[in-house]
This record gives structure tokens, sequence and C-alpha cells, in this order.
């Protein structure tokens, strides 16, 4: 009898814990509003960099804006932007290390295609919702 209550107690302290741990590990998913706000906050930070580049500007800024970008694009939260996302980051990336490299036209090429890439996706997800 007393082996049985101890196997009944952890039984039920280990489900207990299992319970509490996968609680904590459920995330909400992002509302419609939040990742609108973070589609259009990216689009903005690549459109600037997109200016200031063509402008002429500071490389270090340009690639500090292209980093910041980046950042925002991580709150794009969507199945269905997942990919899309993915590659547009990944051009941010060949931007931020074109401008690294002194590529000044490559950066532009690049930091172009991010900018239609990041607008094609706040069409889909507007479309979409």
């Amino acid at each position: 009898m007393n082996t049985f209550k101890q196997i009944l107690i952890s039984s039920v302290m280990a489900a207990s814990m299992a319970t509490v741990s996968f609680s904590a590990f459920a995330v909400a998913n992002p509302s419609y509003e939040d990742v609108k706000i973070a589609i259009d906050n990216t689009l903005a930070k690549v459109e600037e960099a997109n200016t200031s580049l063509a402008n002429g500007g500071d490389k270090e800024k340009i690639i500090e804006m292209i980093s910041d970008a980046r950042q925002l694009q991580k709150d794009i939260s969507n199945n269905v932007l997942d990919l899309k996302r993915n590659q547009a980051s990944n051009i941010l990336k060949q931007a931020r290390m074109a401008l690294q490299n002194n590529e000044l036209k490559s950066a532009k090429d690049s930091l172009t295609d991010a900018l239609n890439r990041y607008n094609e996706i706040k069409q889909l997800y507007v479309s979409n919702h």
C-alpha cells in the first residue's frame, strides 16, 4: 500500500509539472494589428535605408538601419508569410554585406528588391485578412 501511494503521488506530481511547463511555452498568436504594424515598421525602415543609400548617406548608419529592419521583421509572425519574410530577410542580409564590402550598386539593388518583397508581403497580408 505504501509503494502504491508513492507511485500515485509521483505520477500526480509529474503530471502537474508537465502541465505547468506546457503552459509556460504556450504563446498567443499575434493579432492582425500586431502583424500589420510589424510589416509597416519593417517596410518603413527598409524605405529609410533605401532612400539614405540613394542620397549618399553614411554607410554605417545605413547598415544599422538594415540591421534594425531585420530585427523588426522578426515580429511578422504569420504562417502564410514566413517563407516570404525569410526570403526578404536574406535579401536585407545581402544588402548589409554588400555595404560592408563597399559594393554600393549591389547594395542598392538588394535594398530595392527587399523593398519590393516587403511591399508584396504587406499586400498579401492585407488581402488575406
